[in-house]
């Protein structure tokens, strides 16, 4: 994992997230996140998820899973966000930091049969 400050391409998006994870690399909006160890393992979760789709099926099935929330179930930006199935692991799971040793393979696709997802991030 390569961890990347760039507050440049955080400023291009309308509602930046805090990180992003882009295989094999984590991007932070800010320096300080660096020590956000919650946001650390959110994107090292995703990290996962991306290795065991290969990392293109894992942005295709993230991509088309936003959208279905946002045209099929009629959510906003945010809801359709965190009901993103990969979303949901990540936050669930963020603050443990011992679930990836413990993590099964395809853990991620058990949140796809969870319905309304109501979690907001963790400030």
């Amino acid at each position: 994992m390569f961890i990347i400050y760039n507050p440049w391409l955080f400023r291009l998006m309308h509602q930046p997230p805090m990180g992003m994870a882009l295989y094999p690399f984590v991007l932070l909006r800010r320096r300080s996140d660096r020590n956000n160890l919650r946001l650390l393992n959110h994107e090292k979760i995703h990290l996962r998820q991306q290795i065991e789709l290969l990392i293109l099926p894992f942005y295709v099935l993230y991509v088309a899973h936003y959208l279905y929330n946002r045209i099929f179930r009629n959510k906003n930006h945010y809801e359709a966000y965190y009901d993103i199935f990969f979303e949901r692991e990540a936050f669930e799971k963020e603050d443990d930091f011992d679930y990836l040793k413990k993590r099964e393979i395809w853990a991620s696709f058990a949140y796809l049969k969870r319905k309304n997802f109501e979690k907001t991030r963790k400030k």
